[in-house]
């Protein structure tokens, strides 16, 4: 799995118990690696630069030849039953989509089926194809659900995106109720303005911003800004309108560390104000408890942020306290849908995606049969 930021590949192999809906999953093992020379040309491509179809189809298999790399340097040797990869999202607009990776070079050393292109079908049937891991959340945290509070699961990746658990009674099957919704932009933002006034892709640990005083009224203000891609329901991905402004804003700040702070406070507020109105729009309670997961969690600046955005009585913690580390969290996604899928439960709801009706055949897969 590699997220928007575009900061190395996330790799996680889990052990699953179950079947479908009664499934439960286990993180055996994560590892992280950087994506080296392909880092830039996949960002400057995510940014809409240009490439001949030539550069596109050797970005796409010298990607695919990076993750074989990765899985020959930790998992060669697992008795793995399916790998699933995800690909680089490179655009993002439905119903335009590309996830971008060639996953022969993968598929053609891995011992078992590679399956890929996940939110193709969704698109196809009129879906947003976003936000992809909600289904898997329900999954992943089950055991932090409770049966008289709702619960958020806040991935701050290059943009935020969120999944709404409601309470679950004793016996409530796992996927009623649940929502999920992107938010708003987020290391998108923080990198951006980072490179412009401090010159380094970002800022390491939140450590400059930390230092800063934040401008309570550009905050807000921005905040309200950035908040309208929840607001108009669109999902995020590739790029993002509001870079430039961010970059503006924080150049304009007393200093960097001042600007950068600004910029925390405002995705703090912007959180507090999609997961309010999605509470509000699905019929779910306001969550007492946000678990955040996703690179972001490691800036201190911002998950300071994000709890004095929410009233001090919610409970903010990160997914490392429940042993799903941070930065797992949506690869050990991404192999629960795939083991989803191999079970047939559809891998997104209709009221998430707003697909039409009707139970998909699941994502691509590169063998026509399991190894026994």
């Amino acid at each position: 799995m590699t997220g928007t930021s575009i900061d190395g590949i996330d790799a996680a192999m889990i052990e699953i118990t179950g079947h479908g809906a009664g499934m439960s999953a286990r993180l055996l093992r994560q590892v992280h690696e950087p994506i080296g020379e392909l880092a830039e040309p996949l960002r400057a491509f995510a940014r809409g630069g240009r490439l001949t179809a030539v550069e596109v189809a050797s970005l796409a298999r010298r990607f695919g030849e990076r993750h074989a790399r990765v899985f020959e340097a930790h998992f060669a040797t697992e008795p793995l039953d399916i790998i699933v990869v995800h690909g680089q999202t490179v655009c993002h607009a439905p119903p335009d989509s590309l996830q971008l990776i060639n996953p022969w070079p993968l598929a053609a050393i891995a011992p078992c089926p590679v399956m890929y292109d996940l939110r193709g079908e969704d698109l196809a049937i009129g879906g947003q194809g976003a936000p992809i891991t909600p289904i898997a959340d329900a999954i992943l945290y089950q055991d932090q659900r409770d049966p008289d509070t709702a619960l958020a699961i806040v991935n701050l990746g290059g943009f935020i995106n969120a999944t709404l658990l409601p309470s679950m009674k004793t016996g409530t099957d796992l996927f009623d109720g649940l929502a999920g919704f992107d938010c708003c932009p987020c290391n998108h933002l923080l990198d951006a303005a980072a490179l412009a006034v401090i010159n380094r892709p970002f800022d390491q640990g939140g450590k400059i911003a930390v230092s800063g005083t934040p401008d309570a009224l550009t905050a807000s203000a921005f905040g309200r800004k950035i908040a309208a891609l929840f607001h108009d329901e669109r999902s995020g991905g590739d790029g993002d309108e509001h870079r430039d402004e961010a970059v503006a804003l924080v150049r304009a700040a007393g200093t960097p560390a001042d600007g950068l702070a600004t910029i925390c406070q405002a995705i703090g507020i912007a959180l507090h104000d999609c997961i309010s109105s999605a509470s509000r729009r699905f019929g779910s309670a306001q969550p007492s408890s946000l678990i955040l997961a996703g690179g972001g969690v490691l800036n201190e600046c911002l998950v300071d942020a994000i709890r004095t955005a929410f009233p001090p009585s919610t409970d903010v913690r990160t997914s490392d306290e429940f042993g799903l580390p941070a930065q797992a969290r949506e690869s050990a996604g991404m192999a629960t849908l795939g083991a989803l899928a191999c079970d047939g439960v559809s891998i997104t709801e209709s009221s998430i995606t707003g697909r039409r009706l009707g139970t998909l055949s699941g994502p691509s897969i590169t063998r026509s049969r399991f190894s026994s």
